[in-house]
C-alpha cells in the first residue's frame, strides 16, 4: 500500500480510550466474585526521592514541589528504543518532537519539559550535572536556537529509575533549571540482566533491533560495580509521498525523507562505589557512539547546484552524522561529625561530526568529489562540586536540614574545519568551457558555463550540497568558567507544616554574576489532603554553542533553496548589524498544588506560571531589502565579494536575546492501586498536562533589524504553538502472579506552525493507543510484546497551506509533530535475569 493510498486511520478520543476502559472492565469482571481491597499507594509513587530536596527520607507525595518517579519496571515495559522516547511515553509533561530532514537533529531530537526550550531543563545523572550536546538546533523546528542534552546517549539498560522535578530549581541546581530537572539514577544492585527487543512497523520498515546486558558485582566490603552494554540498529522509515520535484521521476525514496533516519549506536557504562576509610569512593560514567544518515532537500538535474553529467536524475544529498559522548565522574562521600559531605569531579564531552556521503561541490565541476568530511562540533564540561548536609536543631522547628555547597565549572566549545572541498569554491572552473563577459579575469565567483552538460543556471556556489563544511575561518576553540555558592534549608515547623528556602550565587567569566532564590512550603490540611506552593527566580546562561557557533548552510527561503550564514553574536559582522553580546535569560516561577493520598488513590494537581525575560532566539532570515541605501543592504554589499563572509549568501541569522514569554499551565497526575484477594492487583493511571505560552514582548538589541525580522511569526509559533497545549493519558494495568497486561491511551493536543515560508496551519489533536503484555515464564525468563499506536494514527496531511511541500513529497508537516509518524508498530522483547 503506497503512502498516497493509505487511508486516514485516526479515531476520536473516546474511541481511542476504549481499550483502556475495556481492560479495566474485563479485569473487574474477572474479579467479580472477589472483594477488592484497598492497597497502599504503589511503590513507584512512594519511593524515596533524591531530587528537589536535601532532606533525607522524603517521598514523592511528601515533596514540597511536584516530582514524578519512573520505575525500572515501567521503563522495561514501555517499548521505547531510547531514554528520550521512554520519557515521552511515561512522563506527563515531557515532549519530544519527531523532526526529519533537519541535519543533525535527526540524530538528536529536541526534548522539552513543560513546553520550554530543550536547554531550559537541567539533566543530572546520579545527582550530578550532565553536559549538553554540541549540536545547536538551527532548523525551523521546535527547539530552534537551543542545544539541550542528548538523553538518547544514556542507555536504558543502565537506568534504575528516573526522577522528574516539575518546578523551577535554578537556586538549587544552577543554570538551565528553568522548566525543571531530570535526574537519572543508575543501577547499583547485584545480579545481571540481558535482553533483546525487535520492533517493526505495519509498513514493514523501520526495523529496529536493540539489545542490552548489565551486571552488578557486589564486593564483600559493601561496594559494587555495575557494568552495562547496549546496542541499537535502526533501519530508516520513510513516509514521504511520491513527487516529481525538479522534474525527476516519481521515486519516493530518492527525493525526500519524512520519517526516521538510519541509526546505530553502542554504549558502555559503569556505576561503582567502594568503601575507603570511613567514607565511600564512587565513580560513574560511560561512552556512547552513534552513527546516522539522513537526507537533505532534493536538487533536480536542472538545478544550478548539480552537474547533470554527474547526477543525470538529480540528487538528494546524503548527510552522515556521528556523535561520540563521553562522561566520567569521581567522588567521595563521608560523614564528618554532623555533616554528610560529598566532593566530586565530573567531566563530559559531546563530539558531533558531519559527513557528506553522496553529494558534490558544484564549483569543482563534473569531477567533483561526491563525499567529504564536513567538520565537527565539540562541547565539554568540567565540574568540581563540594557540599555538605546535616540536621540542625532550631527552637522553632520539629526537624530541620541544612545544606551548603560550592561549585566550579568550565564549559568549552570547539568547531573544527572539514575537508577543503566541503566548503571551498573550486579554482579550476574558468577554463575553456566557461565565459564571463563582465569579468575578463574569469573570477570563479562569476563563472558561467556554456558547455552541453552540467550547470545551466549561471554562477556556481561554493561547498558541498546538503551540508556545507566548516571552513578554517569558522574554527574556534574556547571556554568559559564559573563558580557558585549555595545554601538550602528545609524545616518541619510543625507536624503539618514544612517550608524550604534556597539561595544560589553564580559568577560567569563572560557575562557577570547572578543571585537566585527559592521559597517553598507544604501544609497537611487533613490526613489525606495537603497543599503546596513555591516561588523561585532562575536563570539560564547563554550556551557556549549559542555564543560561538557559526556556519554556512542551505535552507529554504520563500520556497527556494538559498545560502544562509549564521554569524557569531560577538563578531564584527554582528556588531555591524547592531546586535549586542548575549546575556543570561532570567525567570520567575510560581506554583501551587494539591496532594491527595488515600488508601488506593493518589492524586497531585499543580498549577504553575513561568515568566522568562531576555529569552535567546535564533533569528529569522535577515535578507537584503532591495534598497541600496538600506543599512542592511549596505552591509551585504560590503561583505559579499568573493571569499568574503557573505559571498553568495542570501540570508544571515544570529543568536540574540529578543523575547519575553509567559507560560501558564497545569499538571494533574492520578493513580489508583487496588490489591485483590487473589493476590493480583490493578493499577489505573490518568494524567492531564495543559499549558499556554504567550509572547509578552519582542525587543531585539539591533536598531537596524526590525523585531519582526528577528523573531518572525513562524518562529514565534514554534515557541507558543509548536508543542501540544494539552496532553492526557489514561491507562490500566492488570498484574497477575506470572503475567501483566497494560493498555495506555495518550492524547496529544493540536499544534500550529508556519515554518519554511508556509501559511499558518493547525494540525488537529490525535490519540495513540498502546497495548503491552508481559509473561514471566520463570523467575529468570521474561517475555513481553506490544502493539504501539494500535489504530495506526497519523498526523493530518498538509493541505494548500503547505505551498509546494505536498507536491515535493512532504505530505506531513514534519517540524512540530510530538509523536512518531511511523504508524502502527509491533515489538517483542525477551529478558533473562541471572
Amino acid at each position: 500500500m503506497s503512502d498516497l493510498q493509505r487511508k486516514e486511520k485516526t479515531s476520536p478520543f473516546v474511541r481511542a480510550l476504549l481499550p483502556a476502559c475495556i481492560g479495566a472492565i474485563v479485569s473487574v469482571g474477572v474479579q467479580a466474585q472477589s472483594e477488592i481491597a484497598p492497597a497502599n499507594p504503589s511503590e513507584m509513587i512512594e519511593e524515596v526521592i533524591t531530587l528537589g530536596t536535601r532532606m533525607a527520607g522524603r517521598t514523592a507525595t511528601e515533596s514540597l514541589v511536584p516530582v514524578d518517579v519512573i520505575s525500572e519496571e515501567a521503563i522495561q515495559n514501555s517499548g521505547a528504543v531510547d531514554t528520550a522516547d521512554m520519557l515521552r511515553k511515561l512522563a506527563p509533561s515531557f515532549n519530544m518532537n519527531n523532526t526529519t530532514t533537519s541535519d543533525g537533529q535527526d540524530l538528536m531530537r529536541p526534548a522539552t519539559l513543560r513546553s520550554m526550550a530543550p536547554d531550559q531543563v537541567l539533566v543530572l545523572v546520579n545527582g550530578k550535572r550532565r553536559h549538553q550536546q554540541a549540536l545547536v538546533a538551527v532548523q525551523e523546528n521546535v527547539g530552534r536556537g537551543s542545544a539541550g542534552t542528548d538523553l538518547s546517549s544514556i542507555p536504558l539498560t543502565a537506568i534504575a529509575r528516573v526522577e522528574v522535578l516539575r518546578d523551577g530549581a535554578a537556586a538549587q541546581y544552577g543554570s538551565d533549571a528553568i522548566a525543571g530537572v531530570i535526574n537519572i539514577v543508575l543501577k547499583s544492585s547485584p545480579g545481571g540482566n540481558a535482553w533483546t527487543q525487535y520492533r517493526t512497523t505495519s509498513e514493514n520498515d523501520g526495523d529496529t533491533v536493540k539489545a542490552g546486558i548489565t551486571y552488578g558485582f557486589e564486593f564483600d566490603n559493601g561496594g559494587h560495580l555495575n557494568l552495562t552494554y547496549e546496542y541499537l540498529d535502526q533501519d530508516p522509515m520513510n513516509r514521504a509521498a511520491e513527487s516529481n520535484w525538479g522534474g525527476a521521476s516519481p521515486i519516493t525514496d530518492q527525493l525526500v525523507l519524512v520519517g526516521e533516519s538510519d541509526v546505530s549506536s553502542d554504549s558502555l557504562w559503569l556505576n561503582a562505589a567502594l568503601p575507603i576509610g570511613s567514607g565511600e569512593l564512587y565513580a560513574f560514567g560511560g561512552y556512547t557512539k552513534k552513527e546516522g544518515e539522513s537526507l537533505g532537500f532534493y536538487r533536480g538535474p536542472n538545478d544550478g547546484r548539480v552537474w547533470s553529467s554527474l547526477y543525470p536524475n538529480g540528487i538528494t544529498p546524503g548527510l552522515g552524522t556521528e556523535t561520540e559522548d563521553k562522561s566520567f565522574a569521581l567522588g567521595y562521600r563521608i560523614t564528618l561529625g554532623e555533616w554528610d559531605a560529598d566532593a566530586s569531579l565530573a567531566w563530559g564531552e559531546n563530539r558531533f561530526e558531519f559527513r557528506n556521503t553522496e553529494s558534490l561541490n558544484a564549483s569543482y565541476g563534473p569531477s567533483s568529489p561526491t563525499s567529504a568530511y564536513d567538520g565537527a562540533l565539540v562541547t565539554d564540561q568540567l565540574t568540581f562540586n563540594v557540599d555538605g548536609r546535616r540536621s540542625i536543631d532550631l527552637p522553632f522547628a520539629v526537624d530541620s536540614s541544612l545544606a551548603l555547597g560550592a561549585e566550579w565549572r568550565e564549559d568549552g566549545f570547539k568547531q573544527e574545519a572539514g575537508d577543503e572541498v566541503s566548503y571551498a569554491r573550486g579554482s579550476q572552473l574558468c577554463d575553456e568551457n566557461f565565459v564571463n563577459s563582465t569579468d575578463p579575469a574569469k573570477n570563479p565567483a562569476t563563472c558561467e558555463y556554456t558547455g552541453s552538460s552540467g550547470l545551466v543556471n549561471g554562477t556556481t556556489v561554493p561547498g558541498m550540497q546538503g551540508f556545507q563544511g566548516y571552513s578554517p575561518a569558522l574554527e574556534i576553540d574556547t571556554d568559559r568558567d564559573s563558580y557558585a555558592l549555595y545554601a538550602d534549608l528545609e524545616m518541619s515547623l510543625t507536624d503539618r507544616l514544612d517550608v524550604g528556602g534556597a539561595v544560589r550565587y553564580e559568577d560567569y567569566s563572560d557575562f557577570g554574576d547572578t543571585t537566585n532564590f527559592k521559597l517553598s512550603g507544604r501544609y497537611q490540611l487533613t490526613e489525606t489532603l495537603a497543599v503546596r506552593a513555591a516561588f523561585s527566580t532562575g536563570f539560564r546562561a547563554p550556551g557556549v554553542q549559542q555564543q560561538y557557533f557559526s556556519q554556512r548552510s542551505i535552507s529554504i527561503s520563500n520556497g527556494q533553496l538559498a545560502d544562509l550564514v549564521t554569524i557569531r553574536p560577538d563578531s564584527e559582522l554582528a556588531n555591524d548589524f547592531g546586535f549586542s553580546d548575549l546575556k543570561e535569560e532570567t525567570s520567575e516561577s510560581y506554583s501551587f498544588g494539591l496532594v491527595y493520598t488515600g488508601d488506593f488513590w493518589t492524586s497531585t494537581l499543580d498549577l504553575y506560571q513561568i515568566d522568562i525575560e531576555d529569552r535567546i532566539v535564533y533569528s529569522s532570515n535577515i535578507s537584503p531589502t532591495g534598497d541600496a541605501t538600506n543599512p542592511i543592504d549596505i552591509i551585504f554589499a560590503a561583505n559579499g565579494g568573493a571569499g568574503q563572509a557573505l559571498d553568495g549568501v542570501a540570508n544571515v541569522s544570529i543568536f540574540t536575546n529578543a523575547a519575553d514569554t509567559k507560560t501558564v499551565g497545569m499538571d494533574w497526575v492520578n493513580q489508583w492501586d487496588w490489591a485483590l484477594n487473589s493476590g493480583d492487583n490493578m493499577v489505573f493511571e490518568a494524567t492531564l498536562h495543559m499549558n499556554n505560552t504567550t509572547i509578552e514582548e519582542v525587543n531585539t538589541s539591533s536598531p537596524i533589524v526590525s523585531n519582526d525580522t528577528v523573531f518572525s511569526e513562524s518562529n514565534q509559533l514554534l515557541v507558543t504553538d509548536g508543542q501540544p497545549g494539552k496532553r492526557a493519558t489514561l491507562g490500566a494495568t492488570y498484574n497477575a502472579e506470572s503475567w501483566s497486561l497494560t493498555s495506555r491511551a495518550t492524547y496529544y493536543g493540536e499544534v500550529t506552525t508556519a515554518s519554511y515560508g508556509t501559511e499558518k496551519n493547525t494540525w488537529s489533536a490525535k490519540t495513540l493507543v498502546d497495548l503491552t503484555g508481559v509473561w514471566n515464564v520463570t523467575e529468570s525468563i521474561q517475555l513481553s510484546a506490544g502493539i504501539l499506536n494500535l489504530f495506526d494514527t497519523y498526523p493530518d496531511k498538509w493541505g494548500s497551506e503547505g505551498g509546494d511541500f505536498p507536491a515535493l513529497g512532504f505530505e506531513y508537516g514534519w517540524t512540530t509533530f510530538p509523536f512518531s509518524i511511523a504508524g502502527r508498530e509491533y515489538y517483542v522483547r525477551a529478558s533473562l535475569n541471572f
